[in-house]
Order: C-alpha cells, then sequence, then structure tokens
C-alpha cells in the first residue's frame, strides 16, 4: 500500500458524539504477490499483543474491555482504479471483559478497508488509511441482559508493507467510534459514549504480499 496522509476526525464531546467522515484517497493499483491483475484473494488477520478498547462514559470515566486477541477473515481487491481495497467479512474475539464479567462479541455486516493519501512509488512504507463500516454487538457471555451495547463507526489505521501488518489506531475518543444501544453495563456505559480501539494485526494473504501504488 502506497497512502501517506490520514483524515483527521472532529468533535471530542463525551455526551452525545457523532461520527465524522475520514477523506478516501484516490484510487490505487493493488498488486498481490507482485501481481495486479483484477480480482479478488483472501486474506486472514490475526493480531499481536493486546486488544485494547476503551470506552469514556458521560463522567468521563475511563471503562477498559479489552480482549486478548482477535482475528479475522475476508478479501483484498487486486487491480487498477480500487478504494477500498479490502473487505473484512468476519471477525473473532477471545478473552473480553466488560462491566459485569466476560463479554461476547458478534461482527456484524462487512467492515472495509480504505486508503486515504496519494499514492507514492517506493515500497516497503507504512501507509495511512482507516478500517469503516464497523459494526459489532457485545454482551456478557453469562448473562447478555447483565450489559449489552452496539459499537459502530470507524477507525483510523496503517499499513506497514515491509510487516504486512495492519495498526489499529483510534485514539483521542474523537467519536469516530460510539456506543448505542446499551442495556445494563452497572450504568457505567451509556448510548453516544466515544471508544477507543487499539490493536496490531499480522495480514497474510495465500497469494502473496498486498502492495498499493
Amino acid at each position: 500500500m502506497k497512502l501517506r496522509t490520514l483524515a483527521a476526525a472532529a468533535a471530542t464531546a463525551v455526551v452525545t458524539v457523532s461520527s465524522p467522515a475520514f477523506a478516501a484517497g484516490p484510487p490505487y493499483t493493488v498488486s498481490v504477490g507482485g501481481s495486479s491483475a483484477a480480482g479478488t484473494h483472501a486474506v486472514t488477520a490475526a493480531s499481536t499483543g493486546t486488544v485494547q478498547f476503551n470506552i469514556r462514559n458521560n463522567a468521563g470515566t475511563v471503562i477498559n474491555s479489552n480482549c486478548s486477541a482477535v482475528s479475522g477473515a475476508g478479501t483484498v481487491t487486486s487491480g487498477t482504479g480500487v478504494n477500498p481495497v479490502a473487505s473484512i467479512s468476519t471477525t473473532t474475539w477471545v478473552g473480553c471483559s466488560i462491566p459485569g464479567g466476560a463479554k461476547t462479541i458478534t461482527h456484524n455486516g462487512t467492515w472495509t478497508v480504505t486508503g486515504t493519501g496519494a499514492s507514492a512509488t517506493t515500497a516497503n512504507e507504512t501507509i495511512a488509511g482507516y478500517v469503516g463500516g464497523i459494526n459489532a454487538s457485545v454482551h456478557t457471555t453469562a448473562n447478555p441482559n447483565i450489559c449489552r451495547y452496539t459499537v459502530t463507526g470507524q477507525a483510523r489505521a496503517s499499513f506497514n508493507e515491509a510487516t504486512q501488518q495492519l495498526v489499529i489506531g483510534e485514539t483521542g475518543y474523537t467519536g469516530n467510534l460510539t456506543i448505542s444501544n446499551v442495556v445494563g453495563c452497572l450504568g457505567l456505559i451509556q448510548n453516544g459514549n466515544a471508544a477507543n480501539f487499539a490493536t496490531t494485526l499480522n495480514v497474510t494473504s495465500p497469494d502473496g504480499a498486498i502492495n498499493l501504488s
């Protein structure tokens, strides 16, 4: 991938937040395994290290709701004039916590990976973008009525061509990721709360390394 810059997010309100839109970059030429022939290629991703997910509530208190690992699967699109460059169809979350106990996360819909910067000509770059269309249902595993909510929005990300790692780093409680449909949660989480999401994912395609130009 050859993207340079990431569009900044907007508001940081605590009680009511919206999801500012990121600006997509131009279409790219995407190659997988050295080939830019038009097609789709299976891709998987697996986290390395802790998956951080924090919610800032109406009182300004940060609620930690981390996981020990996450993995995902989807496709990357090769060819010319491509953006978004990849889609994430499934995710699996392990070792997650929530106010009230262990939590279960259900992936909803298709998430996308979009580039946000101008293309470049050199390889092995760290490239900015974002994961969009994020939608996940969360609830306490033992009893969903203890705590449940929905996470929706977008998350800043960057892709390292040399390591083939997607680094998600949505921080600062910008309102790009927000909480809705809250039930229970010991009164600690409210509708409209902003969330942070950070993890590093090792990305693999059986067809080879992913590159944009």
